[in-house]
């Protein structure tokens, strides 16, 4: 009888330790599950249209994932230098052609939404931190200019904390540690 009790209690101990375990790997799975359902993913892109009579250039984000971004840094460079507002993109993207602000403002319509840090975007969202509409040959010239030479860069967090960086040329977001911060902040206005 004594036998039949020790080999009753070491299966019981066996039987533990397999649900035990069994728990454990839930428990993971529906962590990994509960972060994989708010992933963000967040595309960088430029665009254009080009009529007969008018024309627009834009820039802006759209979050293609499942959950929130948390926004936490925007970079804009033009050939590899960073720069502090739109207008001086602009300006300095297209070799001083054209301007978007001051007595040489040779755009109709200038619009800037703020991708500051801590903005949220929620999934699905499409955010056009700039766009421009104005006559044909200066949406083609803003086309031709700012798309090879203008490099925007974001960095995102999901809630979770992780986070990535993508811009308008590697446009797989690519993941990092954290976003840290720029050196030249750019101010995202006009």
């Amino acid at each position: 009888m004594s036998i039949t009790a020790m080999i009753t209690a070491v299966a019981a101990v066996v039987v533990a330790i397999v649900q035990t375990q069994v728990m454990h790997d839930e428990a993971m799975m529906e962590r990994e599950h509960a972060r994989l359902s708010v992933l963000p993913s967040v595309l960088v892109y430029t665009g254009s249209h080009v009529g007969d009579t008018e024309g627009s250039f834009r820039i802006g984000a759209v979050n293609q994932g499942i959950g929130p971004a948390s926004i936490e840094g925007l970079t804009v460079k033009v050939d590899g230098k960073p720069q502090l507002t739109w207008a001086q993109v602009v300006a300095l993207g297209t070799d001083d052609l054209v301007h978007i602000d001051g007595s040489e403002r040779n755009v109709d319509t200038v619009s800037v939404t703020n991708l500051d840090p801590g903005v949220l975007m929620p999934a699905d969202a499409r955010v056009e931190a700039l766009k421009l509409e104005t006559k044909p040959d200066i949406a083609t010239l803003l086309r031709d200019q700012l798309t090879s030479r203008v490099t925007i860069s974001l960095c995102y967090c999901s809630l979770y904390r992780e986070c990535w960086t993508v811009d308008n040329i590697n446009t797989r977001p690519a993941p990092v540690n954290s976003c840290k911060a720029e050196e030249t902040f750019f101010r995202n206005e006009g």
